[in-house]
């Protein structure tokens, strides 16, 4: 296998052989391991010797989800548990939770494709980063602070202060770096445009932006008013921490880790594979996970590949940004939501059939916030306000818990959101 070195400049032969000889050895993998995976090849028909090429890629089977959901706790473990040193479970689903574990050689890859965004950036040991990032995004900025250490720099990881006082952290500490979200760096500006800290006076350099999608207003509006170069990466928690794929200067396009992941395009209504150049799923493959090997994650992600060739040199396939979902799922500062399984939550604290809701999205000091309008019935509303009270505020609490956001419940007359839940709109923005 060649030397990782210069891993990003590899020719196509090599990568060819590079992820060719780690994809069959994560498919033997996962076929002798685990049961989840011995019964999909089952179903395919399939066995881990009809994996010749990357072009028989096709021919395994798709991983959901709701596959990680359902085999909770360790059932797509591929390591037993005496091997696994890191265990996350992620927030986000109102179903069984997703946990995702780790070996030690899991933890550095990483740590380490982490750590390579940060130098792509041009982060250097010189620098002061500063991580902010909402509390359901604990695992991201656990890995992100860690990363940021490797590299040698001085880093002010996550504290769940209000954003007028990051912005003072900010100026006191004179932070080059800052790692959030696009709509969280709106915030800051906000306080820091409202207040009396002189945008003069920082020293910010460089904006890494995750969890959400950069566009390019966005982008220019931080070299507009932070005077910083905007970058931006994507990453899946589920499989990836956050740098699976991330802009280099040239700032066209993400590049995939291929060292790691093979990345596919396929049509998310068929699962066929796309032509290059086309919109589709984005499917992705590990290839060094030990803990938790996955085959063809399908992230419900729209993008297409990049075909041209990178001015910066690197020969690692590219992706445009992210245009939008192509399932239900609905992301709120970097947290995803099924909005089908908030009935689910809704079932545990109301007796009877689930009453119509709908969630609304509104965004207040450029932070978005989530609304569930609840209908009221004679389950909910029995003429108590005490009890509804009690009751929207245990439904409050439990999303919360289970998702890492907060809510708000509002009761509503079912006539307020009928004419909505007639065309078919459970979100409205």
């Amino acid at each position: 296998m060649p030397g990782n070195k210069n891993v990003e400049y590899l020719s196509s032969q090599e990568w060819h052989q590079w992820q060719m000889e780690l994809l069959q050895s994560t498919v033997n993998s996962v076929y002798r391991r685990v049961p989840f995976y011995q019964q999909a090849f089952k179903n395919a028909g399939i066995e881990p010797s009809d994996i010749l090429s990357l072009n028989d890629l096709h021919k395994l089977p798709f991983t959901t989800r709701k596959d990680l959901s359902e085999n909770y706790p360790y059932g797509l473990f591929a390591r037993p548990l005496r091997d696994i040193v890191r265990i996350h479970t992620l927030r986000g689903t109102l179903q069984k939770p997703v946990v995702i574990g780790c070996t030690a050689q899991d933890l550095k890859h990483r740590r380490d494709l982490a750590a390579r965004l940060f130098q792509t950036c041009g982060v250097t040991k010189e620098d002061i980063v500063q991580i902010c990032l909402d509390p359901g995004l604990t695992t991201l900025g656990q890995e992100l602070k860690e990363s940021a250490e490797a590299v040698g720099a001085l880093v002010i990881p996550p504290d769940p202060v209000p954003a007028p006082a990051q912005a003072r952290v900010m100026m006191d500490f004179r932070t080059t770096v800052l790692v959030t979200t696009p709509s969280y760096a709106k915030r800051i500006v906000r306080e820091i445009d409202a207040g009396s800290l002189p945008l003069g006076a920082l020293t910010l350099k460089t904006g890494l932006f995750v969890g959400e999608q950069l566009s390019e207003e966005d982008r220019s509006f931080f070299k507009e008013f932070l005077s910083i170069n905007s970058f931006s990466s994507y990453g899946i928690l589920e499989v990836s921490g956050p740098a699976l794929a991330f802009e280099c200067e040239m700032q066209d396009g993400l590049h995939i880790a291929m060292d790691h992941f093979i990345a596919e395009i396929v049509n998310p209504q068929n699962g066929k594979s796309m032509p290059e150049g086309e919109e589709g799923e984005l499917v992705v493959t590990t290839l060094t996970a030990r803990a938790n090997p996955l085959l063809r994650f399908r992230t419900g992600d729209l993008t297409r590949i990049i075909k041209e060739p990178c001015k910066c040199g690197r020969t690692t396939m590219r992706i445009a940004p992210i245009s939008r979902r192509c399932d239900n799922i609905i992301s709120i500062r970097g947290i995803k939501i099924d909005p089908g399984e908030v009935g689910e939550l809704i079932s545990e604290y109301v007796p009877g059939p689930v009453p119509p809701y709908i969630l609304v999205i509104q965004t207040e000091n450029f932070l978005e916030k989530l609304e569930i309008w609840l209908s009221i019935n004679e389950e909910i509303f029995s003429g108590s306000l005490p009890q509804l009270h009690n009751l929207i505020a245990r439904l409050e609490e439990a999303f919360e818990q289970k998702t890492g956001l907060s809510c708000k419940v509002r009761p509503r007359e079912y006539r307020t959101i009928e004419p909505l839940l007639k065309k078919g709109r459970l979100v409205v923005r």
